[in-house]
């Protein structure tokens, strides 16, 4: 693990929102964007910059549904990123 790697995984958990998303889709499985946004009370927009993030990391899984992007946590996470997830939904 290099710190280039760990810089990236922090910096996208240092937002309160993204939090509040990884703790929102650790509990609810695969969310739309605009489910995710209502939930977290933000904008379209915002939420979906936060996501690109969160997926960029490796965070968040994206799959295409007719005229909805799911988004769920990631299948193939690090057990060192499934320990970061955790702390988060405790």
């Amino acid at each position: 693990m290099t710190i280039k790697y760990l810089e990236k995984i922090f910096k996208s958990l240092a937002t309160r929102k993204r939090l509040e998303i990884i703790k929102l889709l650790t509990t609810q499985g695969g969310m739309s964007v605009s489910d995710i946004a209502n939930r977290i009370k933000l904008s379209l927009k915002s939420t979906s910059k936060h996501l690109i993030v969160l997926r960029q990391a490796g965070f968040l899984d994206r799959e295409q549904k007719q005229y909805d992007a799911l988004y769920s946590l990631a299948a193939d996470l690090s057990s060192h990123e499934r320990y970061l997830l955790k702390l988060v939904s405790d």
